[in-house]
């Protein structure tokens, strides 16, 4: 067994560090706990050196899935006129609704990705980036994936905050950038 930090520092800059809780988040598994809602500052940093690490990149633009990606995509997202959002509930205003089920180390159970003609029509035929806040498991990519070709998008680079587990620079060909890694205590 493994006796794991009580906290984990990242960089989101070189000179910007931000110290992580390890918590529990249910049956003894532990994560060090990153959530960028309400940190506008973070949001704004990080943007900032995700945008460097994406130029040699070509896309149209930016998909996430909300919320915590939310702040992030609207930070990164000022030269584009908008992102798309990926919802987790289906909603009764949106036309023509394509959505998938994806699994997630942060939520228990599954959950739903829903987007709707009203938003991806703006997208189809286009590159996109897909921005998430962690890249863990690949569960939150495999469903953006899925969605992608149903809407007809193609998602030819991902840019995350953070790698957790396993460090990626690609998940199944599709080149990864990011900012920092942390470890993934899990079950003990």
């Amino acid at each position: 067994m493994q006796n794991w930090p009580q906290t984990h520092t990242i960089h989101l800059a070189p000179d910007y560090t931000v110290d992580l809780p390890l918590l529990d988040i249910g049956d003894g598994f532990r994560i060090y706990s990153f959530d960028m809602t309400g940190e506008a500052e973070w949001n704004r940093v990080a943007a900032k050196e995700l945008l460097k690490k994406l130029e040699p990149y070509a896309f149209d633009g930016i998909v996430t899935v909300q919320t915590k990606s939310c702040g992030l995509a609207q930070a990164i997202s000022a030269n584009f006129p908008r992102y798309l959002e990926l919802r987790k509930s289906r909603k009764s205003f949106m036309i023509d609704p394509k959505g998938v089920t994806v699994t997630s180390i942060t939520t228990h159970g599954q959950q739903e990705l829903w987007i709707g003609r009203e938003k991806y029509g703006h997208f189809q035929g286009k590159k996109l980036c897909f921005l998430d806040d962690v890249v863990s498991t690949g569960g939150t990519i495999e469903a953006a994936f899925a969605l992608a070709k149903e809407i007809g998008v193609e998602i030819t680079v991902i840019a995350c905050v953070l790698t957790e587990g396993q460090v990626r620079r690609e998940y199944k060909g599709v080149p990864l950038v990011c900012l920092d890694h942390i470890p993934l205590p899990g079950k003990e």
